[in-house]
């Protein structure tokens, strides 16, 4: 599976946790429906920072966690509720 694939599970999985449709995903993100669609086929060519940056705040979680391939969705509960966003040093 490569990164693109991973990125793109991870952000269905948590997208279906969360209870959110691709279009409310990207508004809630900030970027287009395109770029959802896009990111959650897995056929993206280059994710960029700063829109995986958006889609992992608008799904309550790290950036890192879209990205990582032995995700588990279920050990993080307390990310359904989550409030916070990203934060930079």
């Amino acid at each position: 599976m490569n990164l693109s694939e991973i990125f793109a599970r991870n952000v269905n999985e948590r997208r279906k946790i969360l209870e959110l449709s691709k279009k409310e995903l990207a508004e809630i993100a900030g970027v287009s429906r395109n770029t959802i669609n896009l990111l959650t086929s897995g056929k993206a060519r280059m994710i960029q920072f700063v829109s995986a940056e958006k889609v992992a705040v608008a799904l309550k979680c790290n950036p890192w966690q879209l990205f990582d391939e032995d995700m588990n969705w279920a050990a993080y509960k307390w990310a359904n509720t989550y409030q916070g966003g990203v934060t930079h040093e």
